[in-house]
């Protein structure tokens, strides 16, 4: 795919409703589906919500491709996604399915999105100038091996759109190696630097806000995630590092890093 926008002509993916009469997973979002690594079985996996096969695989197999080219998404909104496949299975603003590092990703706007705004399975492509405006669940989410640098982000939320805690908290970051958190190789490890994450109280501690909500980041299931010199403020809980294996990741200072960082 390439959506090679501009500053004064950004692409625009969007709802076919007429304006005013948008809302959250009126459609389903953007998928790249990338020839990277992935750690699950045999380095494949296909797109959640959507009919298993090949139109819905991805990643490289016995044989990933790092520097695999998906294209490039540059100067593009993506407004009202997140349609609901199958129960609780909504599709994510941008989904990035072991995407290479030859694909380029830079001002990418997501808002809006019944589900995640960005969220990487596997994959090592670099990505920057990302917004996450209003969205349901979580502003960034990494999977499956997931070991780009990503910089320069912001994620607001709307103090009364969140997703609904008994299905899933909502969530600045969410990180899992794997949905089971298992020691598979390559380990989730991406980079985020420069991120500024604005939360639901909006400066009032005492502010009613939707009950899905939880954290700046949960970093879970044995990831190795890594956050620096970034912001997190407004929300009424801050960094979780959640369970046994996440906390020796941390306590090793090999993998699991969160280093210069504010909470407000």
């Amino acid at each position: 795919l390439v959506a090679n926008g501009n500053v004064n002509q950004p692409i625009v993916f969007t709802s076919n409703q007429a304006a005013g009469s948008r809302a959250l997973g009126d459609w389903g979002g953007v998928i790249l589906m990338g020839k990277s690594h992935l750690n699950s079985a045999g380095g494949i996996g296909n797109i959640e919500g959507l009919t298993v096969g090949p139109d819905t695989q991805f990643g490289g197999g016995a044989n990933p491709d790092t520097m695999d080219n998906s294209g490039i998404l540059r100067y593009v909104r993506i407004e009202f996604p997140g349609y609901v496949y199958q129960p609780n299975k909504e599709i994510n603003g941008i989904t990035l399915g072991a995407v290479g590092k030859s694909t380029t990703i830079d001002y990418v706007q997501v808002s809006f999105c019944n589900d995640d705004a960005f969220e990487w399975f596997g994959g090592n492509v670099n990505c920057r100038h990302l917004v996450s405006y209003r969205n349901l669940d979580d502003d960034f989410d990494t999977d499956n091996g997931f070991s780009g640098n990503v910089q320069f982000c912001i994620g607001v939320r709307d103090p009364n759109i969140a997703d609904n805690p008994s299905v899933s908290t909502s969530e600045g970051f969410e990180s899992d190696n794997d949905p089971t958190g298992s020691a598979a190789t390559p380990q989730t490890s991406a980079q985020f630097c420069n991120v500024t994450w604005v939360g639901p109280l909006r400066g009032n501690v005492g502010a009613v806000v939707a009950t899905g909500y939880r954290r700046g980041a949960r970093i879970r299931r044995n990831s190795g995630l890594k956050i620096y010199n970034s912001i997190f403020m407004d929300g009424s809980r801050g960094i979780h590092i959640d369970g046994t294996a996440c906390e020796a990741n941390a306590t090793a200072g090999t993998s699991l890093t969160v280093v210069n960082n504010a909470l407000k």
